[in-house]
């Protein structure tokens, strides 16, 4: 018995996540919709030159090396 109620809460929570993920793609739709192309290109560029720094490489490089 307790075998199914640990898979029926993983199902469960499964299905939230699916949820959850679809209702995010529906806003950032929404915002990519709504917002000026050259604001929205700016702020994609902030974030790949955050995502894609030097700094941040070296970082996560000493880190993994552990």
């Amino acid at each position: 018995m307790k075998k199914n109620s640990i898979l029926k809460g993983l199902k469960d929570a499964k299905t939230l996540n699916l949820k959850n993920n679809l209702e995010y793609i529906d806003a950032y739709a929404n915002y990519v919709k709504r917002t000026d192309n050259k604001i929205w290109s700016k702020g994609q560029k902030k974030f790949l030159d955050v995502l894609y720094s030097r700094k941040r490489r070296s970082v996560k490089g000493r880190i993994s090396d552990k």
